[in-house]
């Protein structure tokens, strides 16, 4: 008798325990799953348009002082631009690396040297260049209809893009 007590009890528990965590009786419990190794490779598009938000951040940075955010977005930029040569080293017969090394990282490295020596009217004239790279890459590319400007306003009423952060 005592061991049918003992039984119903730990019963009960069990019911107790299942319908404390939202389950009915008798429900499998979810088993763990181990990750597999799956490498995530980013679309060339979706690379090339978080490098066209970088690029405009990076030129509101650079209008407004913000040298520590303009060196952010320079070095994201690289990032990009390193993820799109390593994932599509060569993209539709063009030589995307290779394009990106010759013509992108001239003008990436005087727009940090600008960003560096803190000198506005360097940065004007580098951002410039950069942006001429990216058409230049574009038409290179086949992809002459997608025309990189300067920008002119900014789309982010959510972030300031001052130094003092006004």
């Amino acid at each position: 008798m005592r061991s049918l007590v003992l039984a119903i009890v730990v019963s009960s528990m069990g019911l107790f325990a299942a319908a404390a965590q939202g389950q009915q009786p008798g429900t499998p419990q979810p088993q763990t799953v181990e990750p597999q190794n799956h490498s995530y490779v980013p679309d060339l598009g979706d690379i090339m348009e978080t490098t066209q938000l970088r690029h405009f951040k990076l030129s509101f940075a650079g209008h407004e002082t913000n040298w520590k955010l303009a060196n952010y977005e320079l070095s994201q930029i690289r990032k990009s631009f390193d993820e799109a040569a390593k994932f599509y080293p060569d993209f539709a017969n063009v030589a995307l690396a290779k394009l990106i090394a010759e013509i992108s990282e001239p003008a990436l490295k005087q727009v940090g040297d600008s960003i560096s020596a803190e000198d506005s009217a360097a940065f004007s004239r580098a951002f410039g260049k950069l942006t001429d790279a990216c058409n230049s890459c574009h038409q290179a590319a086949g992809f002459g209809f997608i025309a990189i400007r300067v920008p002119t306003s900014s789309p982010f009423s959510n972030q300031s893009f001052s130094p003092n952060r006004e």
